[in-house]
C-alpha cells in the first residue's frame, strides 16, 4: 500500500498559558494550553494533568479581537481559536525543538610578522566574498585585492619608501593600508567591515595593543600608533580582522508582502595573503577563517507560518493591492502583524501525530499526518520552561499509552 509522506502543518505562537479550567473561548490572544474534550484547559504546562487514554488538543486564542467584518454575521468567527486536530498519545510519532541560536557572523583574521613587508615591496591581501547575499546583490560571489602603498605612511615617507638603512616596513603600517584599501572597494564595502572594537592588534616585543585600522594610519583624533623603523629589532608583528557585515533590506508591517526576501545565510568571508604575482603567499602571513552561522527561527519564519495557517482557516492575508492596507486593517490582519516580532529570535516546538484512516478502500493513504509547531520567543525563559513541561507530560501520557517515544530537545 501507498503512504503519504507529507505533514500538514499548523503554527500556535504563545505569549502566555491558560490556568487549569479556563474554556477555550476564553483564550486571549496568544494563550495558549492543552485542553481535553470538554474544551477546558488542563494545564499541562505544570505537567501530570493529560488523562491517558484520550484525546487532548492544542488550543491558542486568536490574535483577532473583532468577531465579524462591519457588523456584518455572514462574516463571523473572527475570534475562534486556534485548535489542534485531537491528538491521541499512541500515534504520536515524534517530539522535537530546536535550539535558540542567533546569528554570528564570519571573520577572518590575517597576521603577518616583522619580515613580512620588505621596503620596495607590496604586502597584498586578498578577500573574498561569498554566500546568498552576493549572490542576490551582485549575481557573482566578489572578491577585492589591496595593497599597502598609496597613503599608507612610515615616518611621514608616502608609499613604500623606507628610512635611511631601513630593511622592513612596520608591517602593522602595511598591514592597515592594504585592510583600508579592501574596506575602501565599492563592491567589497556593503558585506565587510572592520571588526567591531578595534580591527588591528599590533605586538611590539611582549605587549599586545588593540588599535582601529586608523589609529594604525595615524588617521585618528587620538591614540594613533606610532611605527616602528626597526621591526625586526623590535619583535613587531600585526593581525587585522575583518567581519561580514552586510545588512538586506527590510519593509516594515504597514507594507510587508509574505513574498519579500528575507535574508537567512550570513556573509562569507574568505582571506588570504598574496605575493606580487598574485600568488597565496604561505611562507608570511597566517589567516584564520572563522564561518558565519546562520540563527534557528527569525520572526520572520513565524510570521509567515502564521499568516498560513490563517488562510488554512478561511482568512487569507490580503497583500498585491493598492488598497491591501486598508483591507488588512478592516480583516483583522494587522492584528497578526503587530503581535509577531518579526526581529525576534524564536524557539520551536514540534508535534507530529497521524491520525489512521478506518476506511481506506483505495489503498493510496494509510493516514493522515500533522505537524503542529508551537513558536515561543527565546528571550520568554518562563514560557520555555512551561513549553519543555509540556512536553515532558506528553511524552509521560505517549508512555502510558504504549508508546514510548522520547522528546528530541534543542536540534541544531
Amino acid at each position: 500500500m501507498a503512504y503519504f509522506n507529507h505533514a500538514f502543518g499548523k503554527a500556535f505562537v504563545v505569549d502566555g498559558f491558560a490556568a487549569a479550567g479556563v474554556k477555550t473561548s476564553a483564550f486571549t490572544p496568544g494563550l495558549f494550553e492543552v485542553v481535553n474534550s470538554s474544551w477546558a484547559s488542563v494545564e499541562a504546562s505544570a505537567g501530570n494533568n493529560i488523562t491517558a487514554g484520550q484525546l487532548f488538543y492544542l488550543v491558542q486564542g486568536s490574535f483577532h479581537t473583532e468577531d465579524n467584518i462591519g457588523n456584518n454575521p455572514g462574516h463571523g468567527g473572527y475570534k475562534e481559536s486556534v485548535k489542534s486536530k485531537g491528538i491521541n498519545a499512541r500515534f504520536i510519532s515524534r517530539l522535537w525543538s530546536s535550539e535558540c541560536q542567533s546569528s554570528t557572523a564570519a571573520t577572518v583574521k590575517i597576521c603577518v610578522g616583522s619580515t613580512c613587508a620588505p621596503c620596495g615591496s607590496n604586502l597584498f591581501l586578498r578577500l573574498d566574498v561569498k554566500g546568498s547575499p552576493a549572490l542576490r546583490f551582485l549575481n557573482h560571489n566578489a572578491y577585492a585585492i589591496g595593497d599597502s602603498s598609496g597613503s599608507a605612511y612610515q615616518n611621514n615617507v608616502p608609499g613604500n619608501c623606507c628610512a635611511v638603512d631601513q630593511t622592513y616596513l612596520d608591517p602593522a603600517v602595511a598591514l592597515a593600508k592594504a585592510a583600508a584599501m579592501l574596506l575602501e572597494d565599492p563592491i567589497i564595502k556593503p558585506f565587510a567591515k572592520e571588526k567591531t572594537g578595534g580591527g588591528m592588534q599590533v605586538t611590539v616585543g611582549a605587549t599586545t595593543t588593540t588599535y582601529t585600522i586608523a589609529q594604525v594610519l595615524g588617521l585618528a583624533p587620538s591614540g594613533n600608533y606610532t611605527p616602528s623603523v626597526d621591526p625586526v629589532a623590535d619583535q613587531v608583528s600585526a593581525c587585522v580582522s575583518f567581519q561580514g557585515a552586510y545588512v538586506d533590506t527590510k519593509f516594515g508591517n504597514c507594507s510587508f508582502d509574505t513574498r519579500d526576501h528575507y535574508e537567512k545565510e550570513p556573509v562569507q568571508l574568505i582571506g588570504s595573503v598574496l605575493n606580487e604575482t598574485g600568488d597565496p603567499c604561505n611562507d608570511c602571513g597566517v589567516v584564520t577563517t572563522t564561518p558565519g552561522t546562520m540563527q534557528q527561527t527569525s520572526g520572520e519564519t513565524v510570521l509567515r507560518d502564521v499568516l498560513l495557517t490563517e488562510a488554512y482557516m478561511q482568512s487569507p492575508y490580503n497583500q498585491g493591492n493598492p488598497d491591501s492596507a486598508r483591507i488588512r486593517q478592516i480583516e483583522g490582519s494587522d492584528k497578526i502583524l503587530s503581535a509577531i516580532d518579526r526581529d525576534a529570535l524564536y524557539k520551536t516546538y514540534y508535534i507530529q501525530h497521524s491520525i489512521p484512516r478506518l476506511n481506506n478502500p483505495s489503498g493510496t493513504f494509510d493516514n493522515d499526518q500533522y505537524v503542529y509547531k508551537i513558536y515561543v520567543k527565546c528571550t520568554a525563559t518562563a514560557l520555555i520552561t512551561k513549553m519543555d513541561t509540556l512536553m515532558a507530560e506528553i511524552v509521560q501520557v505517549a508512555g502510558a499509552s504504549g508508546n514510548p517515544i522520547t522528546f528530541e530537545a534543542n536540534i541544531d
